[in-house]
């Protein structure tokens, strides 16, 4: 009985990552906030099929875990103790829960499958993208054409089309590891094919940040495939640099541009607003931090301190990774994190190529977006997180033969 209770858990392994993958991106285009719940389904059972099968390979990366840990102890504790916010510890454990969830899909053996049966996700995978693109292009074609129909909301003049930023974010990060799976086939054509069709329906939408992140993944891809090593460190420390400066960088970034205003368009100068915004709360705290979501009870400098144009009320994040470490969780967050992108860096660096090229590629994508785009914290966010790194585990890392 425990064999075929085993068999029957390994092979629903194969069918939740299938589906999974397959829906997770076009259904995402249509209800954003599905990602999150998608991901979360797919890795719950995920982990119940492999407590079942195999449960020695649900242990997750031990540093990573030991740093996640000391990290939640230290959230806690801040928020308990430090930080006089009532709402931030309201949200802490969910936030913690979900982080924790990527974290163990992304580093355990939760994903892994015979190396034959990888050809069935790729599958899944790959047709669930091409059907991606092919929505997001009628969609945008038909002011949400199809959306409208489903919702019984033909006539209804407010259906904004930034409402598939997201889901283009998803197809952005996805294209990789899938063509990573085409390309391990000998199919480089098509896995180029593939990232090509998901950077022009970016460019054809309006998610700015997902065409940008997309192009530096490529251009990123291209240093890592002949000098992996180099491109990763220069990542590394480029990156280390932007978060470390980022609250005054930031804070000064709107004086600086202040000359300029005139021509800068409304929605990046509302985010350099923000920006300063957070920036300022961040050197009133530099240490502890305000706690997790704390910019929504940030009080807006009056007009004849802040200057702000656009900024009236308080925004929901600081639409930048690095200075919300630092808002919500101060320098020893900050210190906690880099602690958790470097293991990431060692994992990334182990992968054969050009598996290595793409993750560090797709990590770059990703890393330019959390730092101009979405909060860290929003469900959403680590949902596509945790599917593209839940799917470089299925295809890149040592199968289950």
């Amino acid at each position: 009985m425990p064999d075929r209770a085993a068999r029957i858990a390994t092979g629903a392994r194969i069918w939740f990552l299938s589906a999974g993958f397959g829906l997770f991106v076009p259904v995402g285009l249509l209800a954003k906030q599905s990602m999150a719940t998608s991901f979360v389904v797919l890795a719950v059972l995920l982990l119940i099929a492999g407590a079942v099968s195999n449960p020695r390979a649900l242990v997750p990366d031990k540093s990573l875990a030991a740093i996640f840990v000391i990290l939640a102890i230290y959230t806690t504790a801040t928020h308990l103790f430090v930080i006089s916010c009532a709402e931030c510890s309201e949200k802490l454990v969910a936030k913690l829960a979900m982080l924790g969830l990527v974290l163990w899909i992304a580093s355990s053996g939760a994903g892994l499958v015979r190396r034959d049966d990888r050809d069935k996700i790729g599958l899944a995978l790959t047709a669930g993208l091409a059907i991606a693109v092919i929505l997001l292009v009628f969609e945008l074609s038909t002011d949400a054409g199809f959306y409208r129909m489903i919702t019984g909301r033909e006539s209804d003049p407010d259906v904004p089309l930034f409402r598939y930023n997201r889901g283009t974010t998803a197809l952005v990060l996805l294209s990789w590891p899938a063509a990573g799976w085409l390309w391990s086939r000998g199919r480089r054509i098509f896995a180029a094919l593939l990232v090509a069709l998901s950077l022009g329906a970016a460019a054809y939408g309006e998610s700015a940040s997902a065409l940008v992140s997309g192009l530096l993944a490529v251009c990123v891809f291209s240093s890592a495939l002949f000098a992996p090593i180099v491109t990763l460190v220069a990542g590394l420390l480029l990156t280390g640099a932007f978060t470390v400066l980022a609250p005054w960088l930031l804070f000064n970034l709107l004086g600086w541009m202040r000359p300029f205003a005139d021509a800068i368009p409304p929605s990046i100068l509302d985010r350099m607003e923000i920006w300063n915004h957070a920036a300022r709360a961040v050197l009133d705290a530099p240490v502890f931090g305000n706690g997790i979501g704390a910019i929504r009870s940030l009080a807006i400098p009056d007009l004849t301190v802040s200057g702000y144009r656009y900024l009236v009320k308080p925004p929901t994040h600081p639409h930048d990774a690095a200075l919300q470490v630092w808002l919500e969780l101060g320098g020893i967050g900050v210190v906690l994190f880099a602690a958790m992108v470097w293991v990431i860096a060692r994992m990334l660096r182990s992968l054969d190529s050009p598996w290595r090229a793409a993750g560090i590629a797709v990590s770059a994508g990703a890393i330019f977006t959390s730092m101009v785009s979405y909060g860290l914290w929003q469900e959403t966010w680590l949902g596509m997180i945790g599917m593209t790194a839940l799917a470089f585990r299925v295809f890149a890392a040592p199968a289950r033969d």
